[in-house]
């Protein structure tokens, strides 16, 4: 591992759901300010059996280069006893102004299964507030998964050796190994951040601040956060959620630290010393924007972003992942 190619690997290992979630202000906070704010209750009521289309796209801004790609998804919702079954078909896939449409299943046979994986349809429990609690059909993408190393090492325009490869799999592994409730967290892009708020209460325009811990992805330890959330009413009657949370720094470059340690033990890299001298800043802000149908309580709008600051002894790099996504009307 290389100085330069240090700032990069950091951006790239800056993966999973953003930290943010619905936080309800607490007893005392919410007694000192019923007076003056109106308490409102995030629904989540979906419309059955009725598909819901929404336009996606993930962008990733790097010192080389923005990139994006962009999705159709239908959303069908059916109710189960413990809540609802989330089903998601990705209809098309923009990429590079090339556009694909995914109902082609020729198409879809003819690209590599490291990526086909993530096209199929997928379904999802969710519990009643729409919180994605386990993954349908776990087993039989499991098994794809366990493939994926060799397949990733076909697409590549370079031979990868045994070190890459095993890279890989340790990257892999958690994912593999997950279980069928762990699983969503994995393999679902975006919707993750924006579902599971049905049942939250705020109190309108009130900003409540709350102290967390971040785990999951690679992190090897949890990393404590702060996350602050409100919630307002639009114009038009739609209830928008604005959160922002911000990782501890001094935290997250330990938890950093500890992945290269790993990663220099599985590939024989450059030693932990010179990444310690080499990573002296990080930070890392978590946004989200929603706004929620009133009715059902599905986003209309969405926007998550992970920003992240990378200072090195060499340079300074500024990244971000950023997902935003809007319903399509029928």
């Amino acid at each position: 591992m290389t100085l330069r190619s240090f700032p990069a690997l950091v951006a790239a290992l800056m993966l999973g759901a953003p930290l943010l979630g619905p936080v309800p202000a607490s007893a005392q906070e919410a007694s000192v300010a019923a007076a003056a704010a109106e308490t409102v209750t995030i629904p989540f009521a979906p419309p059955l059996l009725t598909p819901v289309t929404y336009a996606m796209r993930f962008e990733r801004k790097r010192p080389g280069g923005d990139t994006a790609i962009d999705f159709d998804q239908r959303l069908t919702f059916e109710r189960l006893d413990s809540g609802y079954l989330l089903r998601i078909e990705t209809l098309s896939m923009t990429s590079g102004g090339r556009r694909f449409d995914l109902a082609d299943k020729r198409l879809l046979d003819a690209l590599p299964a490291a990526i086909r994986l993530y096209l199929l349809p997928m379904a999802i429990e969710l519990d009643a507030s729409g919180e994605m609690v386990r993954m349908r059909d776990w087993p039989a993408m499991q098994a794809a998964l366990r493939g994926m190393p060799e397949a990733a090492a076909k697409m590549s325009d370079q031979p990868m050796n045994e070190a890459a490869l095993a890279a890989v799999r340790r990257f892999l592994d958690p994912i593999i190994n997950a279980s069928a409730e762990d699983a969503p967290a994995f393999m679902i892009r975006g919707w993750p951040t924006v579902l599971g708020y049905g049942g939250a209460e705020f109190d309108l325009g009130e900003a409540v601040a709350v102290d967390t811990e971040v785990t999951g992805g690679l992190l090897p330890v949890a990393v404590p956060a702060t996350m602050e959330s409100v919630l307002t009413r639009t114009a038009e009657g739609d209830l928008k959620l604005v959160q922002t949370g911000r990782f501890d720094p001094e935290a997250m470059r330990a938890a950093m630290l500890a992945i290269f340690e790993t990663m220099r033990q599985a590939a024989q890299a450059r030693g932990k010393a010179a990444e310690e001298d080499a990573l002296q800043a990080m930070e890392i802000t978590d946004e989200t924007e929603i706004t929620f149908d009133p009715l059902t309580g599905l986003p209309i709008t969405g926007r998550t972003a992970r920003l992240t600051s990378v200072k090195t002894s060499a340079q300074s790099v500024v990244g971000g992942d950023i997902m935003t996504l809007r319903r399509i009307a029928p």
